[in-house]
């Protein structure tokens, strides 16, 4: 019988978290490189959240004492992925996304299955995080509409997580 706290827990948790801030670099970097500003504006909110979530998941991960790799070797690695991305059009970028992402949210929500209850609600964040980015890169690969409206939702929903990084 596997408890809550199974290493395998802290394991997929701390992977979790380590792959907020690879994904912050990531969006980070096909920002930057960017030529459209209504892409480039897009991108910079990828990843604005991925640091806020990053950043709602930090005290989890003290308070468990897990040690997560150095950030600047994520950073490294989430810019060295997104070479793949780019010179993709909007739209092929949008669907890549949606299918790269689809595996994380079924990871996070078996995730949230096995969560102690004091780490439910910041796992549940982690889940309807990653269902919003799905939506956001469906609404803008499969309808070719403006997605962000499942980004801003996700934004307000969580605002109190968040804090200062809203500013």
């Amino acid at each position: 019988m596997h408890s809550s706290q199974d290493p395998s827990y802290e394991d997929r948790l701390l992977s979790a978290y380590e792959g907020e801030i690879l994904g912050e670099a990531f969006f980070a970097t096909l920002a930057h490189e960017a030529e459209a500003d209504q892409t480039r504006t897009k991108l910079q909110h990828l990843a604005a959240i991925e640091r806020m979530v990053a950043g709602a998941l930090s005290p989890v991960i003290a308070r468990r004492s897990l040690e997560p790799k150095r950030k600047e070797e994520l950073a490294a690695q989430g810019r060295k992925e997104a070479i793949d991305y780019l010179g993709l059009d909007w739209t092929e970028f949008a669907i890549k996304l949606r299918d790269l992402l689809l595996p994380f949210l079924a990871e996070f929500e078996g995730l949230l299955a096995d969560a102690p209850s004091a780490d439910e609600p910041l796992v549940q964040l982690l889940v309807d995080h990653e269902a919003a980015l799905i939506a956001f890169a469906r609404t803008e690969g499969e309808d070719e509409r403006d997605g962000s409206i499942h980004l801003d939702e996700f934004v307000r929903r969580y605002s109190g997580y968040f804090g200062d990084a809203l500013s």
